[in-house]
């Protein structure tokens, strides 16, 4: 018991540090799981808030931010380094009623993605539960309301707006305040100046390691200084895209400029480019793994079906 609360507490003492940035070990030389992975897409000033969250898995949370900065990844995150780790991280759809998706997902996580745009009464469907951690049975019969309780936990997103709609009427103000008892904030990328470095070289790792094409180190000093001088509208997930397609042309250990897309204010279509940069992905995947399916899916992260429906789109097989 001793060594693991003093594992515990070194891991702590580490996590808020640049040093364990990209370490995929602990003091023991015991490799960390999810709770080091991604570190570098936290803003420093929220990490200890984000694993306060993590840990508080009976409590919501809120995560704040513009398009493309992180939140889902962070909602994730959330849920792999908490207790219900092995439970299912499920994403609410418009399809259909909160209700059912808070019924359909016992034991895990349900996040609930810019939930400053769903109607009042589904609002109140997710602070009625969060009261009573109950929803409508769903064979109740007319005139009774039976509840059924349901062990969920609720992450919600949202763009900073939801403030300002609250104030206006247009959000709930009850639900806002539990929803805010864990509130994190990711801010636009411009804002994150003196983590820029941290972030690059995070999203670059994870990517040659995706493409196992772990001998691209890091960038020339030409490409440091084109990713600092944009300033990245799209936040994160502009910068990553960039840089996927520049690690698929990159044949060195640095990144230069001519491995760069001509990326900038309406020069890239990502929709596009995504599409390019999904058929190079897997075609390396399926040399890397002599065409084994099985071991492509897991490497790519999604089912065997929908790998063979990919290949197919992009002509992969036949």
């Amino acid at each position: 018991m001793l060594n693991g609360l003093l594992r515990f507490t070194l891991f702590v003492a580490s996590f808020f540090g640049r040093e364990v940035l990209y370490s995929n070990r602990d003091a023991f030389g015991v490799p960390f799981k999810n709770l080091m992975s991604m570190v570098y897409f936290i803003p420093s000033s929220q990490r200890k808030l984000a694993l306060a969250a993590a840990q508080a898995d009976e409590e919501p949370v809120l995560v704040i931010g513009g398009s493309g900065t992180g939140k889902g990844a962070l909602a994730k995150w959330i849920h792999q380094n908490s207790p219900r780790s092995a439970q299912p991280f499920v994403i609410a759809t418009r399809e259909r009623t909160l209700a059912e998706q808070i019924r359909d997902c016992p034991g895990g996580t349900l996040m609930i993605d810019d939930i400053a745009n769903y109607p009042v009464a589904e609002q109140l469907v997710v602070l009625n539960f969060l009261k009573t951690k109950s929803v409508p049975h769903p064979n109740r019969t007319a005139g009774t309301a039976l509840p059924m309780i349901v062990n969920v936990r609720i992450i919600a997103t949202s763009v900073p707006q939801i403030d300002s709609r609250s104030r206006a009427g247009m959000f709930n103000d009850e639900l806002l305040i539990r929803l805010s008892k864990n509130r994190i904030e990711m801010p636009n990328l411009t804002e994150r100046e003196d983590e820029f470095e941290d972030i690059a070289m995070g999203i670059l790792h994870e990517i040659t390691r995706e493409l196992h094409k772990e001998y691209v180190k890091g960038f020339s000093e030409n490409v440091w200084r084109q990713l600092r001088d944009y300033d990245w509208p799209g936040n994160l997930r502009e910068l990553r895209n960039v840089l996927q397609m520049a690690v698929v042309s990159c044949e060195t250990e640095r990144v230069e400029s001519k491995d760069l897309p001509d990326f900038g204010h309406d020069k890239i279509n990502f929709q596009a480019t995504r599409s390019e940069f999904e058929k190079i992905y897997l075609s390396e995947l399926l040399k890397s793994f002599n065409h084994d399916l099985e071991k492509t899916a897991r490497a790519a992260r999604v089912e065997r079906m929908a790998l063979l429906e990919k290949l197919k789109r992009h002509g992969l097989i036949h």
